[in-house]
This record gives C-alpha cells, sequence and structure tokens, in this order.
C-alpha cells in the first residue's frame, strides 16, 4: 500500500517571459514562449531491509540518501513538469518492488511516453538500500550513506556519491564526480568535467578527457590508484599505506613529489617520475598530456621531483 499526495500544477514563467518579451523557440520566423507546468508527488512504500534501489530518470536531477528517521518505509518525492497540463495530470510516479525486491523508481508519461522538454526532479529518502543504481539523461546524482554495488550514469550532469558501503561505479559524458568515503573500488569516468575523490578506503581509477583530478586515499589503503586526464592537472595525496610503483608522467608541465613515506626513485626526466613506495609490485599510474601533477605524502621528508 502507499499514499500519494498530489498538488494542484503551477504554470512556471522564464523572466523573458514575466517581462512581456518572447523566447524560448521559434516558430514561423517569430521567437514565442512556452510555459511550464509543474506538479509535485509524494509517496511511501514499504520498506524491505537488504534490498537494492533503482531510478531511472530523464531530464532531471535525482538524489537518493539513508534516512535514520525511517524505519519502515521508504518516502519518494517528485517534482514533474510539463508544457502541458492534461499530460501532467496523467503523468505517474511509479515505486514498486522487482523480483529480487529491488525497489523500481521512475515516472511514466502517458501515450508514447515523455516529450521534448518534459521532465522530473526525483528524490528518495530509505532507511537502506544494498545496491543503486541510478540513471538520468540529463540531470545531477548524488547518493549519501548507501551501500552494495552503486552505478550511477548521468549524460549531463554531476555525480556526487557521499559515504558509500560498497563499490562505485559513476561516468558522466558533460559534468563534474565527486566521490567521500567510499568504502569500496571507486571507477569513475567523465568526458568534460573535473575528479574530486576523498579519503579513498579501496583501489581508485579516475578518467577525464577535460579536467583536473583531485584523489586523496586513506591511510589504509595501499593502492593502486590510476588516474588520466588529457587536459587538465593532478593532485595525488597519499595516505602511509599507500604502495607500489607509481609512474607520473605530463607531455606539457611540471611534476612535484614530496614528502612519500618509504619511496625510492626509480626513473626521473623532465616529464617522467617512477617510484617504488615498499615493496609491493602493484603498479599505480597518472597521466596527463596537459597539466602539472603534484604527488604528497605525509611524511616531511622534502621534495623527491620538482
Amino acid at each position: 500500500m502507499h499514499t500519494l499526495t498530489r498538488r494542484i500544477a503551477v504554470p512556471v514563467l522564464s523572466a523573458a517571459t514575466l517581462l512581456g518579451l518572447t523566447a524560448c523557440g521559434q516558430h514561423g520566423g517569430s521567437w514565442y514562449s512556452t510555459p511550464t507546468y509543474t506538479e509535485d508527488r509524494a509517496m511511501t512504500v514499504a520498506h524491505v531491509a537488504g534490498t537494492g534501489l533503482s531510478v531511472i530518470n530523464a531530464n532531471g536531477s535525482v538524489s537518493a540518501v539513508r534516512d535514520d528517521a525511517r524505519v519502515d518505509d521508504v518516502l519518494v518525492e517528485a517534482r514533474l513538469y510539463s508544457y502541458d497540463t492534461e499530460r501532467l495530470a496523467f503523468a505517474r510516479l511509479l515505486a514498486t518492488r522487482t523480483g529480487d525486491g529491488t525497489l523500481d523508481v521512475r515516472v511514466e508519461w502517458p501515450g508514447e511516453g515523455r516529450q521534448k522538454n518534459e521532465g522530473a526532479t526525483i528524490r528518495v529518502y530509505l532507511p537502506d538500500a544494498d545496491g543503486v543504481e541510478v540513471r538520468t539523461s540529463n540531470g545531477s546524482i548524488t547518493t549519501e550513506n548507501l551501500s552494495g554495488h552503486a552505478n550511477l550514469s548521468s549524460s549531463n550532469g554531476k555525480i556526487t556519491a557521499i559515504g558509500h558501503n560498497g563499490e562505485l561505479v559513476a561516468g558522466s559524458s558533460n559534468g563534474s564526480i565527486r566521490a567521500e568515503a567510499v568504502s569500496g573500488p571507486i571507477d569513475v569516468r567523465t568526458s568534460n568535467g573535473s575528479v574530486v575523490i576523498e579519503h579513498a578506503l579501496a583501489p581508485v581509477r579516475v578518467e577525464t578527457s577535460n579536467g583536473s583530478i583531485a584523489i586523496q586515499t586513506a591511510d589504509s589503503n595501499p593502492g593502486p590508484v590510476r588516474a588520466r586526464t588529457s587536459n587538465g592537472r593532478v593532485n595525488l595525496d597519499l595516505g602511509t599505506g599507500f604502495e607500489g610503483l607509481l609512474r607520473i608522467s605530463t607531455s606539457n608541465a611540471k611534476i612535484n613529489v614530496r614528502d612519500v613515506q618509504h619511496a625510492r626513485l626509480v626513473e626521473s626526466s623532465k616529464n617522467y617520475v617512477e617510484l617504488r613506495v615498499g615493496d609491493s609490485d602493484r603498479e599505480s599510474t597518472v597521466r596527463t598530456s596537459n597539466g602539472s601533477v603534484r604527488v604528497k605524502g605525509t611524511e616531511p621528508s622534502g621534495s623527491i621531483a620538482d
């Protein structure tokens, strides 16, 4: 059983429209404006402990947050928007269980499905989730304090994962990515945006074609770390537990390495530095074709390469 709350659709007009100007499109050589109507929905669904969460959205942001105040149910909220009040009235917010118990959240649009300039913002508050999949075609994604394998994907928006207990795979074609205190392996890719990884507790792989990278590993994390960007700087802060071979290269900037505990210089040139930290043969790489690289540990031993 679930409860459903609906609010009256309200037109949202652009600033240009409010000023009596025309915008948002062109038709027959003249400009025109189409108002957007919004409607808020909310529903609760019985919680099933230890099950996954799947949110599939289009043209809107998604957030999924652990809420310790909730014990027996999941709260799903959405703000739907459309150019047509009738289509908005017939759109449905769905939250159903699949065969394995996963909670599947999505918006079902009438007729042949979602039309251009229609979309939704979805927020989910739940006691826990073991496995998370979130996809949206045009919007940001945020998860907080969930668990299991997380697969987060946006075609045009930033991705943020905080306090995730498990593996994280995330990708955006045009947006930044941030992960903080993720316990499992991290594999994130974006084609146009910066990446920030804080307090990584397991192996890290980061790729971006146009953006900076900043990675900080926890003291308990031995690595490896693999970071690559074609156009941006890379900052790598290593915890005391990091070990293995670290290969650093850049084609057009400086490399600076300092304060890395138990590091031995294997090779050094203008655009390449190779270190061995400890006795492990585990391989880590940092590469950028157009940006500086700064690697820092916690031991005040001075610069190794500059």
